[in-house]
C-alpha cells in the first residue's frame, strides 16, 4: 500500500473508533424516557459519507419541541459564515429548523454537526459526522450505526431481526457478508479474528449450527443509497440461540469489517412456550 493508501487507511481506523464511541451514545434507548422532553421522530447514522457536489439533508425532526439550534464543529448556525457564503455553499435551514440542507456538498461542509432540540422541560441532542468523498474509496467497510444493529433483549419463543448498514464504497455490488455465532467452547470452527483480542472463542457459520427449534434466514444484500444493508432473521428464539453473533463484511479491501451483536433474554417463557419444532432447514446465503 502506498503512502496515500496508508494515510487513508489510518484515517478510516480513527473514524471507526469515533463511530464506536458515538454509536454507543447515539442509540442508547431507555424504557423510561421522560415524555415531557422533546422526542426525535427518526433514527439516524452518526457517520455519513457523501460524494462531493451532491445533495444532502441532515434531519433533526422532533415532536414536543419549542426550539432547535444547529452547530457545526462547535459554531452555532450560520457556522461563522455570512449570507453570501451560505448561498455559495448551498446551505440552508427549513422554516421549522428541523432540516439542514446542503445543496452542493464540498470539503468545506465536512465536519461534525449537532442539533439541540429543547422545550421548557429540557433538551436533547443529536450528533452527526459528515465526510465528503472527493477521491476513490480505498479502505475497508465502515459500520454506520443503526438502532437495529446493536445489543438486543428479547423473549424466548419470539422472532427478531438484526439489520446492519455499512459504507462499502462505489463497488457495493461486489461486497459480501456472512453471519457467525461466537462459540464459547473449543468447538471446531473459524477462530475469532476480531480486534478486541484476549478471546479464544470460535466463529461458527450460523448454517452449521445444529438447532432443533430455531430457524435462521438471511435476506439478500441490497444497497440503500451508499449503504450496504445486511440482515439476519431469527425465528422462534430458544436458549441456544442466545449469545453473541458476529457479522463479517468485505468489499475486497483488507481487513474485512467485523461487528459483534449480543442477543439475550429478559425472561424465560413458561411451560416450554416457543419450543415447537420447525420442519425442514432453509439454506443460509453467506
Amino acid at each position: 500500500m502506498d503512502r496515500k493508501g496508508r494515510s487513508l487507511h489510518d484515517a478510516s481506523l480513527r473514524v471507526m473508533s469515533l463511530v464506536l464511541l458515538m454509536g454507543g451514545v447515539g442509540f442508547c434507548q431507555s424504557d423510561e424516557q421522560d415524555t415531557d422532553l422533546p422526542i426525535f421522530k427518526r433514527n439516524y447514522s452518526v457517520l455519513n459519507f457523501i460524494d462531493v457536489n451532491t445533495y444532502k439533508e441532515i434531519d433533526c425532526s422532533a415532536e414536543n419541541y419549542e426550539d432547535i439550534t444547529w452547530y457545526k464543529d462547535g459554531l452555532r448556525f450560520p457556522f461563522g459564515w455570512d449570507e453570501d457564503k451560505l448561498q455559495d455553499m448551498g446551505i440552508s435551514l427549513d422554516s421549522r429548523n428541523q432540516t439542514l440542507t446542503l445543496r452542493r456538498a464540498e470539503t468545506g461542509t465536512e465536519g461534525n454537526y449537532t442539533c439541540v432540540v429543547s422545550n421548557q422541560n429540557g433538551s436533547i441532542r443529536r450528533d452527526l459526522e459528515l465526510r465528503v468523498i472527493a477521491n476513490e474509496w480505498i479502505h475497508e467497510p465502515i459500520l454506520a450505526f443503526d438502532s437495529h444493529c446493536g445489543e438486543r433483549i428479547t423473549h424466548i419463543g419470539s422472532n427478531i431481526t438484526f439489520t446492519c448498514k455499512f459504507f462499502v464504497g462505489p463497488n457495493g455490488d461486489e461486497a459480501v457478508a456472512s453471519w457467525y455465532y461466537e462459540e464459547k467452547s473449543q468447538l471446531e470452527g473459524k477462530e475469532s479474528q476480531l480486534p478486541q483480542g484476549g478471546h479464544h472463542h470460535h466463529l461458527v457459520w450460523i448454517y452449521m449450527r445444529e438447532l432443533n427449534y430455531t430457524r435462521y434466514e438471511v435476506p439478500n444484500l441490497w444497497m440503500d443509497g451508499k449503504l450496504l444493508v445486511v440482515s439476519l432473521d431469527i425465528f422462534n428464539v430458544t436458549e441456544p440461540a442466545l449469545g453473541t453473533y458476529v457479522l463479517m463484511v468485505s468489499n475486497g479491501i483488507e481487513p474485512a469489517a467485523y461487528h459483534r451483536i449480543t442477543l439475550s433474554s429478559r425472561h424465560r417463557m413458561p411451560n416450554g412456550i416457543g419450543q415447537f419444532p420447525i420442519k425442514g432447514r432453509q439454506k443460509i446465503v453467506p
